[in-house]
C-alpha cells in the first residue's frame, strides 16, 4: 500500500491561529455521518439543490467537511492533510451525490495525485462521485518574492514579480 503524501499549511499565520477558537470539525466515516454533516451546514436534499463545501482528507484518511466560507486549515484542525479542496454536493435520484471536486486550497496547495486519497475516502463512505478532480490545480511558489501562484495554461511564471516559477512542488522547502 502506498502511503499518500502529506501536506503541511502554507498559508497566512493569522489564518491558521484561528484554529484555537475554532470548534473541532468532526471526521465522515459513514454515509449516515456525511447526510448528518450536510444537514448541519444546512444542506435541503431536494432537486436542484447544491452545496459547496470545504473539505480535507485527514491523515487518517477519512473525510472532513465544513462550510465553504471556513478556510480549509479551520477544517483541519491546524494538521497535515493528504488532500484538501471544494466539493458539490447535490441531489439526484432521491439520493445525494458528489458533484464536482476539486484541489482548491491555496492553505495547503495539494497536487493533483492527491485524488487518490479523496477517491479512497469517498469509497469508504460509499458516496456516488467523480473519476478524478474537476478542474485538478497546480500550485508553485516563487522562489523569488515568495508569492503562491497557482498556475494556468502550464504558465510557470509569477504573477506578481513575473520569475520563472519550479516545475516541481515546492512548498516543503
Amino acid at each position: 500500500m502506498v502511503v499518500p503524501k502529506q501536506y503541511h499549511y502554507v498559508g497566512p499565520v493569522e489564518i491558521k491561529q484561528r484554529v484555537l477558537n475554532s470548534a473541532v470539525c468532526p471526521s465522515v466515516y459513514s454515509k449516515q455521518d456525511l447526510l448528518q454533516r450536510l444537514r448541519e451546514l444546512e444542506f435541503e436534499f431536494r432537486p436542484n439543490q447544491s452545496l459547496i463545501v470545504t473539505y480535507v482528507i485527514d491523515t487518517s484518511g477519512f473525510l472532513k467537511i465544513t462550510d465553504r466560507h471556513n478556510e480549509h486549515v479551520i477544517c483541519a484542525s491546524g494538521h497535515n492533510v493528504f488532500s484538501a479542496g471544494e466539493m458539490t454536493f447535490g441531489y439526484h435520484k432521491q439520493d445525494c451525490v458528489i458533484e464536482n471536486i476539486t484541489n482548491q486550497s491555496t492553505g495547503y496547495c495539494p497536487e493533483p495525485e492527491s485524488w487518490h486519497a479523496v477517491q479512497s475516502a469517498l469509497n469508504h463512505i460509499g458516496i456516488e462521485h467523480p473519476e478524478y478532480f474537476e478542474p485538478a490545480f497546480h500550485f508553485r511558489r516563487c522562489t523569488h518574492c515568495g508569492q503562491t501562484n497557482l498556475i494556468k495554461d502550464n504558465w510557470f511564471v509569477c504573477a506578481v514579480c513575473e520569475n520563472e516559477l519550479p516545475k516541481d512542488w515546492n512548498f516543503d522547502k
